[in-house]
């Protein structure tokens, strides 16, 4: 079993003390914690959900695999247009597997592409794009964008004095320019997998 070794990378990967970890669990003292992660105890099933929910990692791989070398389980949570006009979806279509190693502290998805706006950078319909949650972008950055009418799509984002400008990685798409009160970024795009 590799719980024990589980649990301690998992807290410190997110940056959380043994106290705050048993806090965040419902217990008064790191003792608990501390137990756990010495092999001396057990957690009960009911923590082990809460972990499991915690840490977003599902509770057969918090005990049985070692996540410090295996993949981790990312949900694609719907599709996204690299184009425009595609309305948000936020149905789990399933699950796909990233590197430990691009999973860190925050939240994670993969969405499924459709469209071809971005095709000179190799996303392209029918692929999934690794994105961290997140609702700030630098310049130049790759992002998930919700536009007006529940429209979600990937581009470019370019910061200017006037505005924002969302831009397309294919020519025969022209710029989208917008005032920063009418583009919620949704995320970072870290990566993208082509599904056969």
């Amino acid at each position: 079993m590799e719980f024990k070794e589980n649990l301690r990378y998992l807290r410190k990967v997110n940056k959380m003390s043994q106290d705050e970890l048993a806090a965040k669990l419902g217990y008064k003292s790191f003792t608990t914690v501390q137990k756990w992660e010495d092999g001396t105890a057990f957690p009960r099933v009911s923590t082990l959900n809460r972990m499991s929910d915690l840490f977003n990692i599902d509770v057969d791989h918090l005990l049985n695999f070692d996540i410090r070398t295996e993949q981790v389980p990312v949900p694609i949570i719907g599709e996204v247009k690299a184009g425009y006009d595609l309305y948000a979806n936020q149905d789990i279509y399933g699950y796909e597997y990233c590197d430990n190693k691009e999973y860190g502290p925050g939240e994670y998805f993969y969405l499924k592409v459709k469209g071809d706006s971005m095709i000179d950078l190799r996303i392209g319909p029918g692929d999934i794009v690794y994105v961290r949650k997140q609702n700030y972008l630098d310049n130049k950055d790759i992002g998930v964008f919700l536009l007006e009418n529940n429209e979600v799509t990937i581009k470019r984002i370019i910061f200017g004095n006037s505005g924002i400008t969302l831009r397309a990685a294919n020519p025969k798409y022209p710029d989208r320019k917008y005032r920063e009160n009418e583009v919620q970024i949704l995320g970072k795009v870290l990566h993208n997998k082509v599904l056969f």
